[in-house]
């Protein structure tokens, strides 16, 4: 069984080309056992699955809106790595209040050693679209998790539709952590990173969770729009948004998983 624990820490956005702008903003997740979801009231009872409370995860937020287990069920089938994964773990922002966005979510696999050997990230943006990566975690180097992949949702009105991501993964006892470069026409565009210190999942770490992010679906929502107003008053303009279906699922292969 994987721990479930609290993450607090800060989202940091950087934006390097055509033009530097920064934002942060403190938010805090849950990283959960994604077998544990129908025990989690039994340990608090401020967090639901399924159910409205103080605190929820939903099936229909994520994946293919059915249950989030047999979803992962299914992807772990479709994938070759080099241990078998037999459970995993979600990172995601619960809903507050009902309310609930999350622009990326990850779900690590781990085998029987509780190494991780998948990565899955869930990635939707504003105009109700969702991409899902699947990347085996073949390139490390000592706790930190290498990969790479072509960006194939459009996120930013700012961006084009191409680029590369770069994701570099971290996870301990003490805090788990998530980088995200995006690169375009072999330029550096976007940087972005997730540091969250581990809390013991009770109902007192919960509440002093919320009391310091107590709008936390409207802080990223109110973020993302309130910043990219900045931007289009320093001079970016908008790119149109290309169609693209509401799920997509890319599995993405490594050499040297074999």
């Amino acid at each position: 069984m994987i721990k479930n624990n609290i993450l607090i820490g800060k989202v940091v956005h950087k934006r390097l080309s055509p033009i530097r702008h920064k934002l942060a903003y403190s938010v805090f997740a849950l990283m959960l056992d994604c077998d544990d979801f129908n025990n989690l009231r039994k340990k608090t009872n401020l967090l639901s699955y399924n159910k409205f409370n103080l605190f929820s995860i939903y099936d229909k937020d994520h994946g293919n809106g059915g249950p989030i287990k047999d979803f992962l069920e299914e992807i772990k089938n479709n994938v070759i790595t080099k241990k078998p994964v037999v459970c995993f773990s979600m990172i995601a922002y619960p809903r507050v209040f009902g309310y609930v966005f999350n622009p990326i979510t990850v779900y690590l696999g781990y085998n029987k050693e509780k190494q991780i050997e998948l990565v899955i990230y869930e990635v939707n943006n504003t105009f109700g679209q969702r991409v899902i990566y699947v990347i085996p975690a073949a390139l490390k180097t000592g706790e930190i998790i290498y990969q790479k992949c072509d960006k194939k949702l459009f996120i930013s009105p700012f961006n084009d539709g191409d680029g590369m991501y770069t994701f570099h993964i971290r996870n301990n006892s003490n805090l788990f952590q998530i980088g995200i470069n995006l690169h375009a026409r072999g330029q550096p565009i976007l940087i972005a990173h997730f540091t969250g210190e581990k809390l013991e999942y009770t109902n007192y770490n919960l509440i002093k969770s919320l009391t310091k992010n107590l709008f936390l679906t409207l802080k990223v929502i109110l973020a993302i729009h309130y910043e990219a107003l900045k931007l289009f008053f320093k001079g970016m303009s908008f790119k149109k948004k290309p169609e693209a279906p509401k799920l997509q699922i890319c599995y993405i292969k490594n050499n040297d998983t074999n």
